[in-house]
Order: C-alpha cells, then sequence, then structure tokens
C-alpha cells in the first residue's frame, strides 16, 4: 500500500487482522528502500505513531505469517490498515 504523508504532521498508523489469522508482520519502507519501521522489531506492535520532517510517499508491506496448524483449509480472514492524524 503506498500513501502520501506530510511534514510535521502526527500520524499514527494501525494494521490489525481478524482473530483467525497469526499476528501480522507490516514494515514501513521509503522511496529509497529504507526501513523506517518493523513491528516485529517492536513485540509486534499493531500500531505506530510517527512524525516526518519532510513530506513523502512511504510503502506500508504486510505479511499474514502461514499458521503452524495442520489444518484441511488454510486461514482465512480480513486484515485492514487505518492512518490517522492528530489535529494540531
Amino acid at each position: 500500500l503506498y500513501k502520501t504523508f506530510f511534514a510535521g504532521q502526527k500520524y499514527r498508523l494501525a494494521v490489525c487482522g481478524s482473530e483467525t489469522l497469526p499476528a501480522l508482520e507490516y514494515q514501513v519502507v521509503d522511496a529509497y528502500k529504507n526501513v523506517l519501521f518493523d513491528n516485529s522489531q517492536h513485540d509486534m506492535a499493531g500500531t505506530w505513531d510517527f512524525t516526518l520532517e519532510s513530506s513523502q510517499q512511504l510503502k506500508v508491506l504486510v505479511k499474514v505469517p502461514v499458521s503452524d496448524a495442520k489444518s484441511e483449509f488454510p486461514n482465512s480472514g480480513c486484515v485492514s490498515i487505518m492512518f490517522g492524524f492528530q489535529e494540531k
């Protein structure tokens, strides 16, 4: 998912999945492929609060890990990605 964020604005990114899915992994990457946030390095956090110094387009990469449970059917469910900002 590509999203444009503006300088100086305080944002919150939230990523969540239905209860039937394993814990979601996500990263936020800039145009130069620098990883700005990786929730696997932060106890699988579901949210990230941030402010950027310059306006830019970022990419949110979401990975749904394969479940370890042996099942006849693969896991299924919904994933939500939400963005919010704080009024000044």
